[in-house]
């Protein structure tokens, strides 16, 4: 640790223990083992210099500090807590204090204490919502607090009937939202107990397997390749030990792993007055500390578990992840400004209503009992229900359920309903690349010798396959029909088996097929057989390479021994093993015996690594079985196909071997000297399949997509070239790709800012000011990006939280627990199956397949849900507004109310409900995807919509008023339903019966039109009107219930109701039909004069149309050039076809598609 003004800072009168000890924390750069600069003297502490003393070293003097100094120092690094103490301690101190012993591991009763005192190994995650407050979070919306209100003024005025419909209502509502969510945090569980980690642990002496929550601190681990780390564990001894931390670091390639940390390192080197180039990596990580959550990608070791649970690296990393929050998504605010307006509106109106009917006696009835303010209060209370669409909550929440659903069945475990809608609006993907847009698994798709290219057919780890000779300039395409002839030449001549079986040598992956069980939502488990591969990425794929040419691991293993290894070296980019050869080679393994052919020697050392460094090794090469001189012309052209593979974001390797008489020589020094070069082997993470339509369907749908990788810059604009994310050999693509490196500090000043201003009592404007140059500053930097390279996890924060200032809905995908916070904070967070828990429990959705695809298919999803629910909430406010101008239009004339509430509510729930679920089931309309994303400041009902409410109104208006003068004036003799020849009851029959009239009428015709409202633009006809099943069953439910209730005497007096004659269902029968012949009509009218029509996302005025071919293979126009856009009728067309299309062969890639011209000066 370095501190400034410390206790034995000198002071300006002379040296002297000065007043107060301080320390800074805003002064570190954050990563252990970087010194403070101070004033003119630098304090290490090395606290494994002994319990009692300390070293400070300064320029030119050392001092020993007593205990109450070093007390001091270590309380205040504790506060800074910049490195984990047990794992800078000395091994011996470790052990004493924790009474371990690395022999026989912990006791069973050790175990017990320790449990006890740290509780089991778990991330402690925010506990499971209980059913009780998911069920209560459904009553936060505006349009439930209205209909609870509506509920509790109609059980004070007696009017139990209405009230308890309406709890009945809320209830079903609240209940169905809550089982909906309840059963997706239910699936997200399941999913995380099939990811149990089991660690190998001794205790009592005995190596036994322990599930990762039952190990705790103290327990010694035994790791090996392919192992998961389930603890924090601090290294006791390693061999050739390399670690995946992608997880917590986002880095790629795997760590390698030592005894000491990088800092303990510098100071036993400056203790010993050396000057050590040690290979270590401490940054958010230790170099002898493995982490929770990591893989073991090679070799092996033990180390003791110093942290559990929540304290370690994940669990630090997790606990952050509490503050950050995306809001309430778009729908919601949408739906709540409508409520909110609804509320005002019909309260205004009922207010209105009331002053005016107490005022004036209108509206009265003279033969109800109940005094005047009663009676207009029962008619404000009518209005207020009628202004409500009872049925919108219940509607909302079952179409969200319903996408849920379909979404799991399309791979995506959505874990909030509101994201469901949420994805439909969104305007950017901004996507991981391994394992999302590429398949995650590396791929040999060419191998090289001398003079002669290669090409190796297949996918993943499958061993199917072939391997051909093929022409530099013609290597992809279609695989020719005599592949299997020469690929038997290959497998008879034996050069690419030497290559291979050279590789393998010096190489740790195995690729094996193992069982593999999955679970579906309900719990059912399926079993199938996988090819699983472990050890290094680029190592596996050559071991599936060789299989396909039938050379084996196990074959190779029992032909040659290895003696000795060297592990791979960051600084010398290679491997090497030195090997000894069986005399019956060829025996043992059959196939690879030319390998002896090249050396007669009984031992033989291979390297393998970055191909300059071999080939700048090799002094002799193979060719056509014959080692020669490798000149350096011959160097010259092996380096030109290095660049010839690399320019097509294919990984290259390169093997060379040397024979030696004894085994005495086991330095890298030895065996990477001197060698034979045998050839080159070509790999690459494929993209998907389904990727590069899935871009185009999303280009096509208006949405962006950004890759962010930790590639470099020229890979990662490679890898979007191939995929289709940005034009292939466009010379403005350079400027579209970014190195994150840009952006990285900017990301770290802001954070900084934001955090004084929060922390500042004054000067906050000013700070301000600073954020805001700082946040235009990596906007314009942002906005013109389509590839971000050499990314790191907090990286995605500040590009997430720049596009959503910039006015985006982003989708931000991720796997990692450093993910997580970015995951949080995007609109839509996306993990992956198979990431960490972590990023699970922060994200919006769940990816089951990881698949880009996936994505895109949820967006879809996501806008027929919405679009589904404007049609419902078009049909149900164009319903509720000619219901509350009925009431007041009647009122004002002086007429009895045409509805009461407890008709109001079955109208609003029956009638207009159960179309409206129907239309939540509505499919997809054509050309949903071709549209722009809306945007958020629209609301939820457009001018055509809106437009559609007032037509609509009208006519319902006039026919539903008309129908009850007519009816007053049939049974009351009197058009305002007030006569003198009539004594009470038969008026209040005549007007339940005109009231019946405008119960059945309004049902009918709603019923109608729920057909007609299907689309808004798209005339019935042509979409098949009995195509919806859901909607005849929703209409043969509610006809069948309300003439049920009309016709039932005890249900007619709760609904005042009464039996009508054939005059008065003849009214009903002509009225009908007419407001949907309205719509339809008025549709014709929309499509004549394109009103309402959304802007399509690409123009489709086509000069020059994008063929099939070009979508398929990524060719999309570039939004600059002079026809940008215009390729979408022929994409369309090619994207709907395109599910059925085969899965392509992954090395069919020519030479002359590279991205990244060969030039003098791009030679890597």
């Amino acid at each position: 640790f370095f501190f400034e003004s410390s206790p034995f800072m000198p002071s300006p009168q002379g040296p002297g223990p000065s007043r107060g000890l301080h320390h800074r924390k805003a002064s570190t750069s954050g990563s252990y083992g970087r010194a403070l600069s101070t004033k003119n003297l630098y304090y290490m502490v090395q606290e494994w210099a002994g319990p009692s003393e300390i070293i400070v070293e300064e320029p030119q003097t050392s001092k020993t500090l007593n205990a109450r100094e070093l007390e001091e120092i270590k309380r205040s690094a504790r506060e800074i807590n910049f490195t984990d103490r047990d794992a800078e301690r000395k091994l011996e101190d470790l052990l004493n204090d924790w009474k371990l012993s690395l022999k026989k591991g912990l006791s069973d009763q050790q175990v017990e204490e320790l449990r006890g005192k740290h509780g089991k190994n778990e991330l402690a995650s925010d506990p499971p919502t209980p059913f009780w407050r998911l069920f209560l979070e459904q009553f936060e919306d505006i349009l439930v607090l209205m209909l609870i209100g509506a509920c509790i003024v109609s059980l004070a005025l007696g009017q139990f009937a209405a009230g308890v419909a309406i709890i009945l209502i809320v209830m079903f509502n609240a209940i169905l939202g809550a089982v909906q969510e309840h059963g997706a945090g239910a699936a997200l569980d399941a999913l995380a107990a099939l990811q149990v980690t089991t660690a190998n642990v001794l205790r009592n002496g005995v190596v036994e397997p322990v599930e990762g929550p039952d190990i705790v601190p103290g327990d010694v681990v035994i790791i090996g390749t392919g192992d998961s780390v389930a603890a924090d564990i601090r290294l006791t001894e390693v061999q050739d030990l390399e670690v995946n931390e992608a997880s917590l670091t986002g880095e790629a390639e795997a760590v390698k792993k030592g005894l000491k940390s990088a800092l303990m390192h510098q100071l036993d080197a400056k203790a010993e007055g050396e000057n050590k180039e040690e290979e270590t990596h401490d940054g958010l990580t230790l170099n002898n500390v493995l982490y929770m959550g990591t893989e073991i990608t090679n070799g092996k070791g033990r180390g003791i578990v110093i942290h559990t649970g929540m304290g370690t690296k994940i669990g630090q990393l997790a606990e952050r992840l509490k503050s950050v929050d995306a809001g309430q998504s778009p729908l919601k605010k949408k739906l709540g400004k409508l409520g909110l307006r609804l509320g005002l509106a019909s309260l205004s109106v009922s207010i209105l209503i009331f002053i005016i009917g107490v005022s004036t006696g209108r509206g009265a009835d003279p033969t109800s009992a109940d005094p005047l303010w009663l009676q207009m209060l029962l008619i404000a209370v009518s209005l207020t229900v009628a202004a409500v669409p009872e049925g919108l909550p219940v509607c909302v929440t079952i179409s969200l359920a319903i996408g849920m659903q379909n979404m799991t069945k399309k791979n995506a475990l959505v874990r909030k309903l509101a994201s469901v809608e949420t994805l439909g609006s969104t305007t950017i993907i901004c996507t991981d690349k391994t394992g999302t847009l590429t398949c995650g698994k590396m791929t040999s798709v060419r191998l090289w010798r001398f003079r002669q290219l290669y090409r190796v057919t297949g996918q993943g780890y499958n061993p199917e396959g072939c391997i051909f000779p093929v022409d530099e300039k013609q290597q992809g395409g279609e695989i020719p029909e005599d592949a299997a002839a020469m690929f038997g030449k290959v497998k008879e001549k034996g050069y690419i088996g030497q290559i291979l079986t050279a590789f393998l040598l010096c190489s740790d992956a195995t690729v094996e097929k193992e069982e593999i069980i999955s679970k579906d939502d309900r719990g059912n488990e399926t079993k199938k057989m996988e090819w699983v591969g472990v050890g290094n990425a680029t190592e596996r794929a050559l071991v599936v390479a060789a299989r396909k040419l039938g050379i084996e691991r196990k074959e190779i293993s029992s032909a040659y021994e290895e003696v000795a290894q060297n592990p791979f070296s960051s600084k010398r980019k290679m491997m090497s093993v030195l090997i000894k050869v069986d005399a019956d080679c060829k025996k043992n393994a059959p196939g690879i015996g030319v390998f002896q052919n090249l050396t007669t020697k009984p031992y033989i050392g291979v390297a393998k690594g970055a191909p300059n460094r071999i080939i700048e090794r090799c002094t002799r090469m193979v060719v056509d079985n014959k080692i020669v001189d490798m000149k350096e012309n011959d160097k010259a052209e092996a380096l030109g196909a290095v660049n010839m593979l690399s320019s097509q974001a294919l990984r290259v390797l390169a093997v060379g071997i040397r024979g030696f008489d004894d085994d005495s020589k086991t330095e890298h020094s030895d065996l990477e000297a001197n060698l034979i070069f045998l050839g080159l082997n070509a790999a690459i993470d494929p993209e998907r399949p389904e990727v590069t339509i899935a871009i185009a369907r999303a280009k096509n749908a208006g949405v962006e997509t950004v890759m962010i990788t930790g590639d470099y810059l020229a890979t990662a604009k490679a890898i979007a070239e191939n995929i289709g994310l940005l034009p292939k050999g466009d010379s403005d693509n350079a400027t579209k790709v970014m190195d994150c490196v840009k952006i990285r500090q900017l990301g770290a000043d802001i954070t900084s800012l934001k955090k004084q201003i929060s922390e500042a009592s004054d000067g906050k404007d000013e700070f301000k000011k600073q954020l805001k140059i700082l946040h235009e500053k990596v906007d314009r930097m942002t906005s013109c990006t389509k590839v971000y390279a050499r990314a790191e996890p907090f990286d995605k924060i500040t590009i997430v939280e720049s596009y959503q200032r910039q006015g985006h809905v982003a989708c931000m995908t991720g796997d990692g627990v450093n993910d997580a916070a970015a995951l949080q904070g995007a609109n839509i967070g996306v993990a992956m199956g198979s990431g960490t828990d972590v990023a699970k429990g922060a994200a919006d959705m769940v990816l089951l397949d990881d698949s880009f695809a996936t994505i895109v298919a949820a967006i879809e999803e996501g806008r027929k849900i919405y679009a589904n629910i404007t049609k419902f909430v078009f049909f149900l406010l164009s319903t509720n507004v000619a219901e509350v101008f009925l009431i007041l239009l009647a009122l004002l004339m002086g007429l009895q109310v045409p509805l009461v509430p407890i008709q109001i509510l079955w109208l609003n729930l029956v009638t207009d409900g159960a179309p409206a679920v129907a239309l939540a089931m509505e499919l997809a309309e054509p050309g949903i995807m071709d549209e722009g994303p809306r945007p958020l400041s629209e609301p939820i009902l457009e001018k055509i919509q809106l437009t559609g409410i007032g037509i609509q109104t009208f006519f319902e208006l006039g026919l539903t008023l008309g129908a009850y003068i007519i009816g007053l004036q049939w049974n009351t003799g009197s058009w305002d339903g007030q006569n003198d020849d009539k004594d009470d009851n038969e008026l209040r029959d005549g007007i339940r019966k005109a009231q019946t009239i405008v119960i059945y009428l309004i049902v009918f015709l709603e019923l109608l039109r729920a057909y007609t409202s299907r689309a808004l633009r798209t005339s019935v006809f042509s979409m098949g009107v009995f195509s919806n099943t859901f909607m005849q069953y929703a209409v043969i439910f509610s006809v069948a219930l309300t003439v049920f209730v009309g016709n039932v005497p005890v249900l007619q007096d709760i609904f005042s109701m009464r039996y009508l004659d054939g005059r008065e269902w003849g009214l009903i029968i002509g009225f009908t039909p007419i407001p949907s012949i309205v719509d339809e009509l008025t549709k014709v009218v929309y499509r004549y004069t394109g009103f309402g029509e959304r802007p399509k996302a690409i123009s489709k005025d086509s000069e020059t149309d994008a063929t099939t071919d070009d979508v398929m293979t990524g060719i999309i126009i570039d939004a600059k050039q002079p026809n940008a856009g215009r390729e979408t009728p022929k994409e369309i067309k090619s994207l709907r076809e395109a599910s059925n299309l085969p899965l392509q062969d992954l090395s069919n890639r020519n030479a002359n598609d590279s991205v990244i011209p060969p030039s003098p000066q791009n030679k890597n």
